[in-house]
Formats: structure tokens, C-alpha cells, sequence
């Protein structure tokens, strides 16, 4: 039984419960962006009129930044320390999260003629590329992150309560996505290349 003196969150006389919680707050929102991606793929089908293949380049964009930057997330998260590898981490999620603005003003390009389907498709990729860097530092350094914000035996105790909160951003995601990306006017209309940035900007503003 875990008493008051032996809290999962204090340490050397500190109570790490509020830095415990914000460390949370990273698992919630790198699962909330992860739920999202998952349902981009048909909003691409219908706006951009792109095949279910061509579709699967927002998986693959995803991933890649995943893949380019595991490594060097890990030996950058060495050299920074856990506080300042996160905020790096928040810094490339909401650079990539803002680039959605302009992102999105080049796919209304598309219905006047000025730009393909393909470049703004790209745009967006680069967008879902970037924040999926910032997500790996992110996931890199909160992991080990959460064993020394209190005495090393609760350490995976720790890590389970924060893998909650990644469990409740993976069955929120979809929905917010869903809401943003196949969303219609009064008229019936899709709005979904109008407001897919307002998810991704409100998670770089956060």
C-alpha cells in the first residue's frame, strides 16, 4: 500500500504530480493527432478526388516522419535533456500544425485552376510529415520521462497511468477528425477543405 511518504509523485521532498500530469497531457496529444490521421484518408478521396492508393500517402507521410527523426530524436533527447527535447518536440508540432493555414489556402487554389490537386495534396503531407516529427521527440523522451518523476519503483506504475491518457486521445481522435474533415453547410455541402486546418491549429496554439 502506497502511503503519503512513499507517493508515486514525490521525490527528495518534491511533489511531481502537476509535472506527472502535464507529462499526461503529451500522451493525450500525440494519440489525439494519431486518431486523426486515421480518418484524413477518405476526406482526400472526395475533396481532392484521389484514389484509395493515392490516398495512403497520408499514412505513409505520417510514418516517414516518424522513421527520419526516431534516431536522432534519441540522441538529440541525450544531448538537450528531458525539459528542453520536449519543448522542441511542442515547437516542431506547432510549426506543423500552422503550416495548415497555408496548406489549406493552396488547396482552394485547386477549384480556381491555379494549382493541381497533386501540389496541394503534397502541402498537406508536409504538414502531417512535420507534426509526426515533433510527435517523435514527443514519444521519445515522455516514455522515460514519466520513471523519474518519483521513487524508481513505481516507475512502471507511472507509465501505465500515462499510457492511459495515450488510450483516451486514440478514441477521441477519430471523432474530432471526423468532425473538422466531413463536416456540410446548411446546403449539404462539404465543408471539410474549409476547416480541416482548425484541429491541427488548435493543437499548435495549445
Amino acid at each position: 500500500m502506497v502511503t503519503d511518504k512513499e507517493s508515486i509523485f514525490a521525490l527528495d521532498g518534491q511533489n511531481l504530480k502537476f509535472t506527472f500530469m502535464l507529462v499526461c497531457s503529451l500522451f493525450l496529444l500525440w494519440a489525439v493527432c494519431n486518431g486523426m490521421i486515421d480518418v484524413m484518408d477518405k476526406h482526400f478521396q472526395e475533396e481532392l478526388g484521389l484514389s484509395k492508393s493515392q490516398s495512403a500517402w497520408v499514412q505513409f507521410a505520417h510514418y516517414l516522419g516518424y522513421f527520419l527523426m526516431s534516431m536522432p530524436a534519441g540522441w538529440l533527447a541525450t544531448k538537450l535533456g528531458y525539459k528542453r527535447g520536449i519543448i522542441m518536440g511542442l515547437a516542431i508540432v506547432a510549426i506543423g500544425g500552422f503550416w495548415f493555414i497555408p496548406a489549406t489556402h493552396i488547396n482552394s487554389l485547386v477549384r480556381h485552376g491555379s494549382v493541381t490537386p497533386t501540389t496541394a495534396f503534397i502541402g498537406f503531407l508536409a504538414g502531417v510529415c512535420v507534426i509526426a516529427t515533433g510527435l517523435t521527440f514527443l514519444e521519445t523522451i515522455a516514455n522515460p520521462y514519466t520513471t523519474v518523476l518519483g521513487p524508481l519503483r513505481y516507475a512502471a506504475t507511472r507509465i501505465n497511468l500515462a499510457q492511459s491518457c495515450n488510450g483516451a486521445g486514440w478514441i477521441i481522435g477519430p471523432p474530432i477528425g471526423g468532425l473538422f474533415f466531413y463536416g456540410k453547410d446548411a446546403a449539404g455541402h462539404s465543408t471539410g477543405s474549409q476547416t480541416l486546418y482548425i484541429p491541427y491549429v488548435t493543437v499548435a496554439i495549445i
